[in-house]
């Protein structure tokens, strides 16, 4: 007698039952899903961190760092001193103040901020016998030691009080002797040795005597973007007045008492800013502690004599440059949340899809186990046991890689959510299979005769489509809130649902047609595939949704793709202005004049330097800035692109007695549309608006003249302080720039409009969208290649019998293709022209909920693009991942045996 096989025994028998195959591959599924839900949360706080850390490494420290400049000193004299005063003396209760603002800071502004620096300056001051082209301004920096080398000479010492008995004789006049250093290019400029006294001051003189020469000691140093002239002297020569020199000197700090000039002194005070410190992650609170830090004033000294500097008021540039890197992040985030939540949703529906292949190969056993008395608890145990080993093993596995990942890129946070959430996955499997369990191993019926068009599924087509109108409502409605937005990350994955429903509701129209033409041929494949496909599809609505979600990710990849490109190509194009834009001097006319010299230069227009206005319109007074141009010079350079000239604009006259201008947007609105306006008291008239990047800038407010008009609004020509090239037709830009450096000196900056556009192109938020697209494509393709694999896997048996008849029936051996190609083929084209569709107006909703801004460098959105070869490439990198994995499918679908295909298998 057999022996009863006991519950266990039955168990280890389901466990080692045919249906391996469908487990390893969910197990790799699973695996790959965990890893990305552990790797993405990473990837998109590395990427916030290397977007803010790209925007504020790009500022020179005058904008980083956290700065007040006040008129005064910082300490009032009522009495000249006998004696030199000592460093302490004079800076230590104003550094004291400023020291004690910082620490009472909200957090995180005193772990941000580094001590503070501080000089003061006496600007300006005539040298005696020099015609007014020789001026000294005198530095007195309480530091200044540690960032200059003596180079010949010695330091100064701290000056006393008013000398009557000097040594040698102070000049009548002249209250007291400073002693100072300078650097040596100053010294050269103002032909001024060591040992030689000159007299500054008008009202109110000291002789100051050059003690020493010195040179930075380190030239890089931040310090000397703040007091940059104390290294480069100030030279103003437009070629119309004589040529003028401002030297800058350091004079002893406790000096500052008793040099005795009536010049306008400035106190600077700043506190250099880690960049570093600033991350993705506390961006917002840096700038809202640092907008706090700068909104009031501090108190320095009162010592009630009325004059010095009293209160400071920081100013904090960053905060803006946070706010823009913010907006980025933002932008970047909610990109990427609606590119991933298609893949993802596309991840859990295959997952389902796997576990059925799991369950059907394990058919047989598990009505095994419910024909020897296992309840339905009892299948669902059984059936979970494996969904445990193919569902939580490979996603710790997929886990553990990630963080290996994260340690090896040096990822400085992993949120605990993270990992939590990737474990989460690996429990779906087990709960899927003990679900699912009952239903698999209760008797089959034919698919072939179930009733079709309920009016459940009726319902739900309803109610998803509903769904998915009414997320696309309230998201145009309420916009995007920022961070990762579950709305606007599930709309275009509900709108896809939708899609794929209708797909299924319409396909079968034309198939109806294809099936009324077959049945007048003589091929039975033909006819058979088509009632097949209608009345047993293969592709249900999982393997339809990977498809229409997966094309329409390739499609919208490429057209987002193609978005960004010319966005930032037309905003680099407008930001220069033409082919080529030379700022970084004055320049005199004499020196533009032979830069069309210059080999390639087809054509040269200057700009001048931004120079305040009154402007006026409708009783409405306000400021803006004025550039004069040569706006024929200009037309020739820029073309009809974008740059400062709107096209077809002229700034030939408007009216009789009105002077022509182009204003920006924000200048353009105060003007009312023009009426009434005048400027500097003027008539003018607007002929055209800007709007978008110039090449002056990143002003709001602002018009720009004509040459010809220079005069009577400005009263006199200003300097040139930009250049605009338009370069001959195959000029090499690289030459053309180095012959400009050759006649206008190596100090200039040249950008080129293709400069700009690989800098915006090479920014992280940008790579990010890339890569993101990239990938999403791949792993789309990927999902959409399984899910195809996973449906012919189901329908291998029934498709194996078929394929058998016919066999014996005399069909050719060409009959197994042409059934698996019926299967799948109506439904995949269907899908693949819904995600078409689908796929290319995915980006509408995009630019409609998402500022893409960031991503262009520009004031402006950009608008809807496409360009044909980097959509190619994303759709071919897609249907070439589906048609090498599907191949495969046929191939293996090819091997099925005969015999073993005949064998008598249950239907019911």
């Amino acid at each position: 007698m057999t022996g009863q096989v006991g519950r266990v025994a039955l168990t280890m028998r389901y466990l080692r039952s045919r249906g391996a195959g469908g487990s390893i591959l969910v197990a790799l599924l699973v695996m790959l899903l965990a890893f990305l839900a552990t790797v993405t949360p990473m990837m998109l706080a590395t990427l916030a961190d290397s977007t803010v850390r790209d925007r504020l490494d790009r500022l020179p420290p005058t904008q980083t760092d956290v700065a007040s400049e006040t008129v005064g000193y910082p300490l009032s004299i009522l009495e000249l001193p006998t004696e030199p005063w000592t460093t302490e003396q004079v800076w230590g209760p104003f550094a004291e103040a400023v020291e004690q603002a910082r620490d009472e800071a909200g957090s995180p502004v005193p772990s941000m901020l580094e001590p503070a620096r501080m000089v003061t300056r006496n600007l300006d001051n005539p040298i005696a016998g020099s015609a007014r082209t020789q001026n000294l301004t005198v530095a007195f920096d309480p530091a200044y030691e540690d960032e200059i080398r003596l180079i010949e000479g010695r330091l100064p010492v701290a000056a006393a009080g008013f000398v009557s008995a000097a040594s040698p004789p102070l000049p009548v006049g002249v209250a007291n002797r400073v002693e100072v250093v300078l650097s040596r290019e100053t010294a050269r400029e103002l032909s001024w040795r060591i040992g030689e006294a000159r007299v500054v001051g008008t009202a109110a003189a000291a002789e100051f005597l050059l003690v020493g020469v010195f040179e930075a000691a380190d030239p890089d140093a931040d310090y000397w973007q703040h007091v940059r002239s104390v290294l480069v002297p100030q030279i103003f020569d437009n070629g119309n007045q004589p040529r003028t020199v401002t030297g800058t000197a350091f004079a002893h700090p406790a000096s500052l008492v008793t040099c005795c000039l009536t010049g306008r002194g400035t106190t600077l005070a700043w506190y250099p800013l880690d960049v570093d410190m600033v991350t993705g992650r506390n961006a917002e609170a840096a700038a809202s502690s640092l907008r706090a830090f700068t909104a009031i004033s501090y108190p320095t000294g009162d010592d009630g004599a009325g004059y010095g500097v009293e209160q400071v008021r920081f100013d904090a540039p960053i905060v803006s440059e946070i706010d823009t890197a913010r907006a980025q992040v933002t932008a970047t985030v909610g990109v990427l949340a609606m590119i991933i939540a298609g893949p993802v949703g596309v991840g859990a529906a295959v997952l389902v899809l796997g576990c059925r292949v799991i369950l059907e190969g394990r058919r047989a056993s598990l009505r095994l186990l419910s024909a020897r008395g296992a309840s339905r608890g009892q299948v669902r145990t059984v059936a979970a046991i494996e969904g445990a080993i193919v569902g939580i093993v490979p996603a710790t596995i997929g886990v553990a890689a990630a963080l290996a990942l994260a340690g090896a890129l040096r990822v400085e946070t992993v949120q605990p959510i993270w990992v939590l959430a990737a474990l989460l996955i690996g429990t779906a499997p087990l709960a899927l299979s003990a679900a699912m369990a009952p239903s698999t191993a209760a008797p089959r019926a034919r698919a072939d005769i179930r009733a079709r068009g309920t009016r459940i599924r009726a319902i739900v087509d309803v109610l998803v489509c509903f769904v998915a109108l009414l997320a696309l409502t309230l998201l145009l409605l309420r916009g995007y809130s920022g961070g990762v937005d579950l709305l606007l990350a599930a709309t275009p994955l509900l709108l896809a649902l939708a899609a794929c429903l209708a797909t299924l509701r319409l396909y079968p129209i034309p198939l109806d047609g294809v099936t009324r033409w077959a049945r007048r041929r003589p091929e039975l494949t033909t006819f058979l595939g088509a009632v097949r496909a209608m009345r047993e599809p293969s592709l249900g609505l999982i393997p339809v949704l990977a498809l229409v979600v997966g094309f329409s990710v390739a499609v919208l990849s490429g057209i987002l793709l193609s978005i960004l490109q010319s966005g930032a190509a037309e905003a680099s194009r407008a930001q220069v202005g033409a082919d080529m834009r030379v700022t970084g001097a004055a320049f005199s006319g004499e020196a533009l004049a032979v830069v069309p010299d210059v080999d390639g230069v087809a054509s040269v227009a200057a700009i001048s330097g931004a120079d305040p206005a009154r402007i006026a319109s409708g009783g409405d007074e306000g400021g803006t800035t004025v550039f004069v141009i040569d706006a024929g010079a200009v037309r020739a350079a820029q073309g009809e692109g974008p740059g400062l000239l709107p096209p077809n604009v002229s700034l030939g006259a408007a009216a009789a007695g009105d002077v022509a201008i182009v204003a920006s947007a924000g200048a353009a609105r105060r003007l009312q549309d023009g009426a009434d306006a005048s400027l500097n008291g003027v008539p003018v008239r607007i002929v055209g608006v800007t709007e978008g990047p110039v090449p002056i800038g990143t002003r709001q407010n602002w018009v720009a003249i004509d040459v010809s008009a220079a005069e009577q609004i400005l009263g006199g020509v200003p300097v040139a302080r930009t250049v605009l090239l338009g370069l001959d037709p195959g000029a090499d830009p690289v030459r053309v720039a180095d012959g400009v450096r050759e006649v206008l000196g190596d100090a200039v900056r040249i950008d080129t409009a293709d400069e700009v556009n690989a800098q915006i192109a090479s920014t992280p938020a940008v790579q990010g969208v890339r890569i993101t697209l990239l990938s999403a494509t791949g792993i789309s393709a990927v999902l959409s290649a399984l899910a195809l694999v996973l449906t012919l896997t189901l329908g291998a048996p029934t498709r194996a019998r078929l394929v058998a008849l016919l066999r014996t029936l005399g069909a050719s051996r060409r009959a197994m293709r042409s059934v698996v190609a019926w299967e799948v083929g109506p439904p995949a084209v269907a899908a693949v022209v819904t995600g078409a569709v689908f796929g290319a107006a995915i980006p509408l909703l995009v630019m409609a909920a998402v500022d893409l801004r960031p991503f262009t460098g520009s004031t402006l959105s950009p608008s809807y693009a496409l360009d044909l070869e980097i959509l190619g490439v994303s759709l071919g990198g897609f249907v070439g991942i589906v048609a090498a994995v599907t191949t495969i499918a046929l191939l293996v679908a090819r091997r099925a045996r005969l015999t073993g295909a005949l064998r008598s298998m249950e239907e019911g």
